[in-house]
């Protein structure tokens, strides 16, 4: 994931916990499969009218699809831009490039396979090497285990203080009135957060080039094409807007169980994506974790505070939009894994360059669109403290991206969708214990089958393969 990143899962995490007040959304939320008659006429007269607003509101499809068309503006004119600079640099195999211009568009449409190459000539050395390499993997398998715990705990860590501190102060940003410049009386509310992302962007790009520039000589040329980054950024962004419509339509148990199974369809996405190959325990451990936590959270589910309408209100749309947000986030993780495997080795923060500018350019051309850039921009300008606000939760969201692209570029997108997993959890295990709520027996055989399974698929990873290679060096 990420892609996207630490402000769309705080979303989704706070949109999850607070199912009592989606469930009193107005009826013009609800899916197309549970319209009255009435609205079903209405719709009929809002399509033979044109009338765009109506459906927009009623139509979580026409929204979908509004969505894609201003996104197009952008999309298309970087694939006729591609295939131009393609066009040009195929008739000439060996330019370069006569100036800065020409050369920002061949790394843009093309990149550098030229250092590629210099990466593969030293196979035959490293060949050399496999033998001696695999006799001190043997003495070093229990230093990288614990290596491997230390890094992931911090890594972890990261991320969960991140949450914590962007938390706070999204919830102040969104909730707290700022005082206006000049007229001190005059208190307002700030309430556009997709201007607060289109800020994170903008500060993890400038954060991120900050480190470029001091590492540069150390930097590994960027051989993919640039525009790569760009199905990272978009997938990303389809996934947290499939993830919020669908709290529309489905139910608290179908939230929790498609949460719960984050691993599979990042497993199914690798598989499918980057030709990764999983053993049968493999998908049997993701299976356990999924039910395992799927069973534990359910039963923390307090049923005097979800309405019978929630619990039943799973529908068809529902599903397709879950199965969008799935679909998206296992791509968006698979596709960053990917780009990290190149050769030479992408490093995160050229990660972080390339999805952060195109997330930019897509927030920028929908606040644009949605004429509320500039009116964002003058309430910053207008009030005390608030641009102050957005960049402290900005520099939160750009510290915690680093450690989401170092958790995916060290353990892959499985390790990191299972942390997810683990967190929710926790965080609902800790809950338990500081308010002296009980874990229901239910709940423990759930927490039980998930940590379970990851003990397990720990086991086999480091200790199991251990003594498969001892067993082999006697």
């Amino acid at each position: 994931m990420i892609q996207g990143h630490l402000l769309g899962f705080y979303y989704m995490t706070k949109m999850l916990y607070w199912n009592d007040t989606m469930d009193h959304m107005s009826t013009s939320e609800e899916s197309l499969s549970s319209l009255t008659h009435s609205q079903i006429s209405s719709l009929g007269e809002a399509l033979a009218k044109g009338d765009l607003k109506y459906l927009m509101e009623n139509l979580w499809v026409v929204r979908f699809l509004l969505i894609l068309l201003g996104y197009s503006t952008v999309i298309v004119p970087c694939i006729i831009l591609v295939k131009f600079v393609r066009q040009k640099f195929l008739t000439r195999p060996d330019y370069r490039g006569d100036n800065i211009l020409w050369k920002a568009l061949r790394i843009f449409a093309i990149g550098q396979p030229e250092y590629s190459l210099s990466v593969g000539n030293d196979s035959t050395t490293k060949s050399n090497k496999i033998e001696l390499r695999e006799e001190k993997e043997v003495k070093n398998e229990k230093k990288k285990f614990i290596d491997d715990c230390l890094m992931l705990s911090f890594y972890f860590l990261g991320i969960q203080s991140n949450f914590i501190i962007m938390g706070f102060m999204q919830e102040k940003i969104m909730t707290k009135g700022y005082s206006m410049i000049g007229d001190e009386g005059v208190i307002e509310k700030f309430g556009d957060a997709q201007f607060l992302v289109l800020c994170n962007r903008i500060v993890a790009l400038f954060f991120c080039c900050a480190i470029l520039l001091g590492i540069r000589r150390r930097q590994a040329p960027h051989v993919p094409p640039f525009y790569y980054h760009s199905y990272i950024s978009l997938s990303n962004t389809l996934s947290s807007w499939c993830q919020y419509e669908a709290l529309k339509f489905v139910s608290f148990p179908t939230q929790t169980v498609c949460k719960a199974s984050k691993v599979i369809p990042t497993m199914i996405m690798g598989r499918l994506l980057r030709k990764e190959k999983y053993s049968k325990e493999d998908y049997a451990m993701a299976v356990c974790l999924a039910f395992g936590a799927a069973v534990f959270l359910l039963s923390q589910n307090n049923p005097t505070t979800t309405s019978s309408l929630t619990e039943n209100s799973t529908t068809i749309s529902g599903i397709i939009l879950m199965a969008g947000y799935l679909g998206f986030d296992a791509y968006t993780l698979n596709k960053q894994k990917q780009l990290f495997d190149t050769k030479p080795k992408l490093s995160k923060y050229q990660m972080m360059l390339g999805v952060n500018l195109f997330s930019a350019v897509l927030c920028t051309v929908s606040l644009m669109e949605q004429s509320t850039l500039f009116s964002s921009i003058e309430f910053m300008i207008s009030h005390h403290t608030v641009a102050r606000d957005a960049f402290l939760l900005s520099l939160s969201g750009s510290i915690g991206q680093i450690f989401i692209y170092m958790t995916i570029e060290r353990f892959g997108p499985i390790v990191f969708a299972v942390i997810m997993t683990i967190r929710q959890i926790l965080s609902i295990v800790l809950s338990s214990l500081y308010f002296n709520h009980g874990l229901s027996v239910i709940g423990i055989i759930g927490l039980t089958i998930a940590f379970g399974s990851i003990l397990f698929s720990t086991y086999r990873r480091y200790f199991s393969n251990e003594q498969k290679k001892k067993s082999v060096t006697k």
